[in-house]
């Protein structure tokens, strides 16, 4: 199997660390408008930014991580399960790819259904708070996930084989 040049894998390293920066990024910036900067008089242009933020630079850096991350495995000797904590990492990829469909999508929909509906009185609708504590939950879950591949990638730690 060819394998990726020096430089092919030093461009690999930097998709991988900036599409994962990103990620993390704007990760924390939607979980930082949600907690602190929104309220009653701003709720559209809040809700509508993290929506922004989540389908035009989350969802892609977290496929360009993956894409990268694929590239790694295949074209280098890392492969795909010759280190646990590289399938780990699959595993942290994958959990917000899954779950984004599930959670992020719909509670942030249902979020601006309500405030289309309400306007200001959607801060104190109880569907719209369960939305927002359902997303804020996933963001922080989300973040933690990221900063677990974060020190996976750091640490390589060696997982015991029994």
């Amino acid at each position: 199997m060819k394998k990726l040049s020096n430089r092919g894998y030093k461009i690999m390293k930097i998709i991988h660390i900036l599409s994962a920066a990103i990620w993390l990024g704007a990760g924390g910036a939607g979980l930082f408008l949600l907690t602190a900067v929104l309220n009653a008089g701003n709720l559209k242009a809040v809700l509508s930014s993290v929506h922004y933020i989540d389908l035009l630079i989350i969802v892609p850096a977290n496929v360009i991580t993956l894409v990268s991350g694929i590239v790694f495995s295949k074209f280098t000797d890392w492969g795909f399960f010759k280190h646990r904590w590289i399938a780990l990492k699959y595993v942290i990829n994958i959990i917000p790819i899954i779950f984004g469909g599930a959670i992020f999508a719909p509670s942030i929909i249902n979020m601006l259904s309500i405030t289309e509906k309400l306007g200001e009185a959607a801060v104190a609708d109880p569907s719209f708070i369960a939305s927002k504590h359902v997303f804020v939950g996933a963001f922080v879950v989300q973040l933690l996930l990221l900063a677990t591949a974060v020190c996976l990638s750091v640490l390589k730690p060696k997982f015991r084989k029994r």
